[in-house]
């Protein structure tokens, strides 16, 4: 990884490295990450290859890079959550946002890369991780009988899979209402006997 997300890049910089993001964001919504070249993301950002390399390493560490972008821009991301602790709740709400507002973005991309492809799959374990990151600082800070490692796993698994249920089954449901399965799964809606 070239870039550090914890350092503030210069506006040519970040101009360059937005402008390879949204050649990736383009490419995935026309075909399989699998089919994207490095040259061809060159030509969409048109840039030379030369430049490509000197932010990125190849095409997987740009794809790192875009969904940064999108956690940073819910300002969730793992160097956002260091400097404060969001409630569960907070964090729900944030990368609820983010997949509606992308909404569109993400259904093109799944059109073209399947629900169960490695790229679906990297999307789906970079945001657990930004949720897990930012909700064990929240468990970190409060008294329970269990690892806070093990609290955080089990609620950003719960958020993400509310997540997929929604944006990805193109189910209609408000933030309100999402917040309930968030309460009622976190909680226990089944009672074990």
């Amino acid at each position: 990884m070239k870039y550090d997300p914890n350092v503030k890049q210069s506006r040519g910089i970040e101009r360059t490295q937005r402008a390879f993001a949204t050649a990736m964001f383009d490419s995935l919504a026309q075909k399989p990450f699998d089919k994207i070249t490095v040259n061809g993301l060159c030509q969409k950002a048109d840039y030379p290859r030369a430049t490509f390399y000197n932010y990125f390493d190849d095409k997987f560490d740009l794809l790192n890079f875009c969904w940064f972008k999108l956690g940073q821009d819910t300002h969730l991301d793992v160097s956002d959550t260091q400097k404060g602790k969001l409630t569960i709740k907070e964090t729900f709400a944030q990368i609820y946002k983010l997949f509606k507002d992308q909404q569109s973005l993400l259904l093109s991309i799944i059109e073209n890369n399947p629900i169960d492809s490695p790229l679906v799959n990297h999307f789906v374990r970079h945001f657990t991780d930004v949720i897990y990151a930012s909700v064990k600082k929240n468990v970190d800070a409060q008294n329970t009988h269990t690892p806070s490692e093990l609290v955080a796993q089990h609620c950003s698994t719960t958020i993400i899979e509310i997540l997929r249920w929604i944006y990805l089954g193109q189910h209609k449901v408000t933030l309100d209402e999402a917040e309930t399965y968030l309460t009622e799964l976190l909680s226990g809606p089944i009672h074990l006997q």
